[in-house]
This record gives C-alpha cells, sequence and structure tokens, in this order.
C-alpha cells in the first residue's frame, strides 16, 4: 500500500458513515498523521446532520496496535503530553458527541486502539479479536480514556487488573465479561456493526443525542438524573420528530425521524 494512501478511509452507507483507520504498515498505529486525519474526520461526520450513525474500524483486518513506537526512542515528557492531547480531542468527540459510533472490532485493539474501541457506545468484536491496555509494558498508565470507559463496561475491580497487569482478552472472554456488546464470527465484525448502526441509524437522533449526552457526565446523582430527564424531555416534546413518533403509533406505522 502507498505511503501517500489517505489514513482515513470515509465510506457512507446510507445514512451510516464508515471510518476506517488506514496505517496496514504498522497495524494501524495511532500515528500523528493518523490523528491529523482521523480527527477531522470523525468531527466532521459529527457535524453532518445526515450521519445518524458512525462506526469506526481498521484496515488489513488489525482495529489498531496503539500509539506510535517509533516515537519511544526520543521521547520526552512534553513531546508525550502533546501526543495524548491529539488523541484526546477525537476521543472527546467520540464521548461528548450526540452521534452513536460503532466499533468493530477485528485483530489488535491494544494501547491507545483498545482506548478508541473502549470510547465507542456499541462495540462489535470478532471471535479472535485482542484487548489489551498494554501501557504498563512500557512503563507508562493508561490513557486514551480507558480510566473512564472501561470500569464503566467492566466494573472497577476488574478494570484495575486488567490495565495494571496489561492482560489479554479474546473476543469471547470480552463479551462475557461485557467489554463488548455483540461478538461475531472471525472477518464480519464491521458485517455485523454496520447491521447494528442501521438500528441506531433509524432512531430518533435527537432523542439519541440527549440519551448519549445525559451518559457522557456519568457519575451523576440521582438529583442530577431527575433534572436532566425533565429537561430533556420538556426540549424533546416540542420537537417534530416526536409529533410524528405519535401519530406513527395511533396509526400503527412505523415512525420516519428527521432530526428535528
Amino acid at each position: 500500500m502507498s505511503d501517500a494512501a489517505p489514513k482515513t478511509l470515509v465510506e457512507d452507507h446510507g445514512s451510516v458513515r464508515i471510518l476506517t483507520i488506514n496505517n496496514v504498515k504498522q497495524r494501524n498505529a495511532l500515528t500523528m498523521d493518523v490523528k491529523a486525519v482521523f480527527g477531522p474526520a470523525l468531527a466532521e461526520a459529527e457535524r453532518d446532520p445526515n450521519v445518524r450513525a458512525i462506526v469506526i474500524t481498521g484496515a488489513g483486518g488489525t482495529f489498531s496496535a496503539g500509539g506510535d513506537v517509533t516515537l519511544f526512542g526520543d521521547m520526552t515528557p512534553a513531546k508525550g503530553r502533546h501526543v495524548v492531547y491529539r488523541q484526546r480531542e477525537f476521543l472527546h468527540t467520540m464521548i461528548r458527541g450526540e452521534t452513536p459510533i460503532i466499533a468493530a472490532v477485528e485483530g489488535f485493539a491494544y494501547g491507545a486502539g483498545f482506548g478508541v474501541a473502549m470510547a465507542a457506545d456499541h462495540i462489535v468484536a470478532a471471535e479472535d479479536a485482542k484487548f489489551c491496555a498494554a501501557f504498563n509494558k512500557i512503563g507508562l498508565m493508561p490513557d486514551g480514556g480507558l480510566l473512564y470507559t472501561l470500569p464503566q463496561r467492566v466494573g472497577m475491580g476488574r478494570a484495575k487488573e486488567m490495565l495494571m497487569l496489561a492482560s489479554v482478552t479474546d473476543g469471547v472472554e470480552a463479551k462475557r465479561l461485557g467489554m463488548v456488546d455483540v461478538l461475531a464470527p472471525s472477518g464480519s465484525a464491521l458485517d455485523a456493526a454496520l447491521a447494528k448502526a442501521e438500528k441506531f441509524a433509524a432512531a430518533a437522533p435527537l432523542a439519541i443525542g440527549a440519551i448519549k449526552g445525559a451518559f457522557a457526565r456519568w457519575p451523576f446523582d440521582l438529583e442530577s438524573v431527575f433534572a436532566m430527564e425533565i429537561d430533556a424531555q420538556q426540549a424533546l416534546m416540542g420537537t417534530a420528530d416526536a409529533t410524528e413518533a405519535r401519530r406513527a403509533f395511533f396509526a400503527k406505522q412505523k415512525p420516519v425521524f428527521k432530526g428535528a
């Protein structure tokens, strides 16, 4: 594959946008040039009103092997801060945005790649996929939002063990632990993710965005939950989508949502 090939491939399937990390020679490592393209592509998908769901995957049978190991030789604290900050930008979009994101994981999801997968709202993994925080193996602590996302899926105790020991978890075990949502045969994670993305895309986008936005503020106390519910419901009840949903309910038809 040419070095000039796009580091992120963008493809639309109806209202579902697929973003493919395309750095096969480095097992889709999140190099600075990958981040420079992937981040804006993700932000554009989030802004596009025609995109109702986003699927993130990796080219060549690997999700992402993590960070750029070629930088380790001359890494300094200042350089390290810059590297982590660049991925913070797109991870923030993934977690705080309003569009549902589905990760389709084949092969390795290691280090920062593990963080990208866990930042998705819904995770589809091949049975032989491999997840590993890996950071401790090079004397570093996890980044990529894993201290926030992983405990929400597997619990605090299990997350501590996985992050401290940098243990490897395959797709089958990840499904058992609740780390992934759907298990797919090897080579079919993207197809399964697209099928799930189409369901998200058919749902009411304003309501989906409100739900995702609420979960992004986790953890919260009960009174905060009630306040968010009241504010969001009041706003949503006046939308055209809510009117369409009521019409379709009484007409015994399937609603067609327009995000308005």
